[in-house]
């Protein structure tokens, strides 16, 4: 099956919107959430909803408002979906980023996120 959840959609829609979507993306994981992510240097997990959304947070400006996400294959396999996705924004040292985000999903929430990019990004 490769049909996104509505779930993810509106996921990558929150991104898009930079700083502005950051409530929409706190209503959107567990209270118990995992988040790893390349961005920050940190190695572990982001544990917890207010700590993904602080990490959001942080990697969010002004200027990611005009990020444009275009997302490619799409993989469901029961509660697991990978994304394949782009996204071009002034806020992106080079001005563009690709990778993959793997997403565990739990009664209609974000249980744990995978984010990694693709190899020679920063």
């Amino acid at each position: 099956m490769t049909q996104m959840p509505l779930e993810i959609t509106n996921f990558f829609l929150a991104m898009q919107a930079g700083p502005h979507g950051l409530d929409m993306l706190a209503d959107m994981f567990a209270p118990d959430a995992d988040y790893w992510e390349p961005f920050s240097g940190q190695t572990a997990p982001h544990n917890g909803r207010a700590a993904i959304i602080a990490a959001f947070a942080a990697s969010r400006s002004d200027a990611f408002d005009d990020a444009v996400i275009t997302l490619g294959a799409v993989e469901v396999d029961g509660n697991q979906i990978t994304v394949q996705w782009t996204c071009i924004s002034q806020a992106i040292p080079g001005g563009r980023g690709s990778g993959t985000n793997v997403f565990q999903m739990k009664d209609g929430k974000i249980a744990s996120l995978k984010t990694t990019l693709d190899q020679g990004q920063p």
